[in-house]
């Protein structure tokens, strides 16, 4: 692997290990801003058959993206439920509001 693909590498661990402390603080619109970057990163990269080899690096590199996507998953899953939550009080309400208003 030569210089070139060794920085873009490194850039590219610093990036998920950002995108992973930002995601465990709640941070979504900062970890959103890094994804073209990554994205970018990863185009750059896509021609380095040296990037299929294992080594510990690019396991790093693995490891946080996996950490990462299940941040997102679980982070989505509970919002989810909140949202649920949200509109079953908000579906209450209205009908103790409409009983209350047909008396």
């Amino acid at each position: 692997m030569d210089n070139a693909h060794a920085f873009l590498l490194t850039e590219l661990q610093t990036l998920l290990e950002e995108q992973v402390s930002l995601a465990r603080n709640g941070k979504h619109e900062e970890v959103e801003s890094l994804v073209a970057r990554v994205d970018e990163l990863l185009t750059e990269l896509s021609d380095c058959p040296m990037l299929l080899r294992d080594n510990e690096q690019c396991e790093r590199i693995r490891q946080l993206y996996n950490e990462l996507c299940l941040m997102l998953t679980a982070q989505k899953s509970e919002l989810a439920g909140r949202l649920r939550k949200i509109q079953t009080g908000k579906n209450s309400l209205r009908a103790y509001r409409d009983a209350s208003s047909a008396r």
